[in-house]
């Protein structure tokens, strides 16, 4: 436990038990500004707690850095019942949020649409008030879950004790024009700078929070009513999506705390602790925050063992993907996204042969959750934006083959933090390496023990969904190609979806190629072969990139020329090649069977962070030869 953790949980301790204490025995009268505060904080926290019947609370929030000043407004307005209403006014994005008995509105002028989602209201609906809290508290941080847990029982006497000793808390005048105000500036630093509690002339409620640094302010003014008014919701002039209340409902309760967990997640970017999981004869190893599942079996048995091992991950992960992407997709698009997704799906199944199918059941039994959000998120757009190249013969040392894949894809959702190498022996298919994530069966990523590698880069197109999905086709590739030339004929057999380019190599030659592909062609460039997206090839080389990062690439790789290693060739796949939002990096070295991994920690890119190598033909060997040690 934290020395700060243990001393506000000493301070609590304290201030609850001379709380009850008050009513046994007469205590010595209290100093004035406790009284001060303890009444003023009453509302509050009687409207936190849902004390009131109705209430109002209005916040209005400024921050002043370096002479620019923002501002945003939140108005919560709860009306008993379950209903309630929210809305939020700031520069970036303004919307209204209203729950009533008939309907949930969920209005966003600046994207000109309002989702409207009809029907009888809930009472245990994840946007339910009390479900809706109890969510967002899981999802808070340590410390401020203390803090939350605190405020939603305590007594306004407790919590004014515990701030007034915590906070070091001391009365000072009012400023000039505020006559009545009660002013409690903070002794103690709040960051790198001053805190004050500003309580009304009336003493009826703390009125304002402000902070004070270096050139830099920020201040929330609080107004609590107790008549509640639900905002309008009109929809002149937007676009109404009508939709399930119960999706819409559950979409939004899922993504507001996979929100917050994220946001934490990528200040802190804490690692997942070193553990062992087994699950029939699929085994999951976390070690040093990185992840390795071994899964062998049926198609069945593989996707349940995978689900099984990995359902916590795999749910915050729908989380991101299928709530918050699918609630931020719908408003940019102005389409329901589940129902884009299962459009798409409807299309993509007779091309998916059943052995996928099969995997897909076995993830959703494994996992407990619904077959059809196991079957949506196998189809969830992969609109990869990435770079990849392979560099061989003169262009390295001892001609070595090196495989780089970069992949570039939303990182600001926490994808990278339910990150999962598979090993996968499947039965009747060559065994393979699947660079992923929890919950996804597909590939984009991966080697298989032919020593046949794959990358992808996404490109346009997206809604030519009548063919089989790139991240199975990519499964099929690894499972079913023992050479570079199987892989290319697989790839120009396939039905084909959207747009997407890759790089295949294959280490027993060693040799690979740069592959465009559409619906309707698909481009097989070798080493070196000039091409009209790919202006500058360089020799034994296959570089695939865009824009100004294929320049960087081209650059690096031609002054690195017949010096390059292992070494070098991570060193190429940092930024600028590398985007911001870079996911993970993978190094194969196919003639070894071994690769390494980088996946992005919170919000800092893959290429910045550690390694991890991988030995394929090493893991397939203990999986033949499983022993009790973990």
């Amino acid at each position: 436990m934290r020395k700060s953790t243990a001393r506000t949980t000493g301070l609590l301790l304290a201030a609850c038990a001379i709380a009850s204490l008050a009513g046994q025995a007469a205590a010595p009268k209290a100093p004035s500004d406790l009284e001060v505060l303890t009444k003023a904080l009453a509302r509050p926290l009687a409207a936190l707690q849902g004390r009131m019947p109705t209430v109002a609370v209005t916040l209005d929030g400024r921050y002043r850095h370096d002479g620019r000043e923002e501002s945003v407004r939140l108005a919560i307005a709860s009306a008993g019942g379950g209903r309630y209403g929210l809305e939020l006014k700031s520069r970036p994005f303004t919307f209204t949020l209203v729950r009533d008995a008939q309907a949930f509105h969920l209005l966003v002028p600046s994207r000109k649409v309002a989702v409207v989602g009809a029907g009888a209201a809930v009472p245990e609906a994840e946007m339910a008030p009390r479900q809706l809290l109890a969510s967002v508290s899981a999802a808070l941080p340590p410390e401020a879950k203390s803090i939350f847990a605190l405020l939603s029982t305590a007594e306004p006497g407790a919590v004014a004790l515990l701030l007034q000793s915590f906070l070091q808390l001391e009365r000072v005048p009012a400023p000039a024009g505020a006559p009545g105000v009660a002013v409690f500036t903070a002794k103690k630093p709040a960051g790198k700078g001053t805190l004050s509690i500003e309580v009304a002339p009336d003493g009826s409620s703390v009125q304002a929070l402000r902070w004070r640094g270096q050139g830099d302010e920020a201040s929330l003014s609080i107004a609590i009513r107790d008549k509640a008014a639900l905002p309008p919701t009109a929809t002149d002039g937007l676009q109404v999506l009508r939709v399930p209340r119960g999706e819409l409902e559950r979409m939004l309760g899922r993504a507001l705390p996979r929100a917050i967990d994220v946001l934490h997640y990528n200040h802190a970017g804490p690692l997942p602790r070193d553990e062992v999981r087994t699950a029939g004869r699929g085994r999951l190893v976390v070690k040093h925050g990185a992840r390795l599942c071994t899964l062998e079996g049926s198609p069945y048995e593989i996707g349940f063992q995978h689900g099984r091992l990995l359902k916590g991950e795999m749910g915050h992960l729908m989380d991101s993907v299928l709530c918050a992407v699918g609630i931020a997709y719908t408003l940019e698009k102005r389409a329901w996204f589940p129902d884009v997704m299962r459009g798409a799906f409807k299309r993509l199944e007779p091309h998916i042969p059943e052995e996928y199918l099969e995997e897909m059941k076995g993830l959703a039994d494994g996992a407990s959750v619904p077959l059809e959000t196991v079957q949506l998120a196998s189809v969830f757009p992969a609109l990869f934006h990435c770079s990849g190249f392979a560099v061989m013969g003169k262009a390295t040392q001892g001609g070595k083959l090196y495989h780089g894949r970069v992949l570039d894809y939303m990182t600001e959702v926490g994808l990278q933090r339910e990150a999962v190498v598979f090993v996968v022996k499947k039965r009747g298919a060559i065994p393979f390496a699947n660079v992923g994530y929890a919950g996804f069966i597909g590939c984009v990523s991966g080697m298989n023990a032919q020593r046949v590698a794959l990358g992808e880069m996404g490109g346009g197109g997206e809604g030519l969904w009548d063919g089989t999905p790139m991240p199975i086709l990519m499964r099929m590739g690894l499972e079913r190609a023992k050479s570079l030339n199987q892989v290319c004929d697989i790839f120009r057999k396939a039905k084909r979806t959207c747009e997407y380019y890759y790089v295949f190599s294959d280490g027993k030659i060693p040799d690979a190629v740069g592959v465009g592909a559409t619906p309707d062609k698909i481009e097989f460039i070798r080493p070196g072969q000039p091409h009209p997206k790919l202006p500058t090839p360089v020799a034994d080389c296959v570089l695939l990139s865009a824009g100004s990062r294929y320049k960087h690439l081209v650059r690096k790789v031609q002054a690195g020329f017949g010096h390059i290693d292992k070494d070098a060739a991570l060193d190429l796949m940092r930024r600028p090649v590398a985007m911001r939002s870079n996911l993970h990096d993978v190094l194969f070295v196919p003639q070894d069977l071994t690769f390494h991994v980088a996946n992005a920690r919170g919000s800092k890119p893959a290429c910045d962070q550690p390694y991890t190598p991988y030995n394929l033909r090493t893991i397939l060997t203990q999986m033949a030869h499983p022993t009790t040690t973990k």
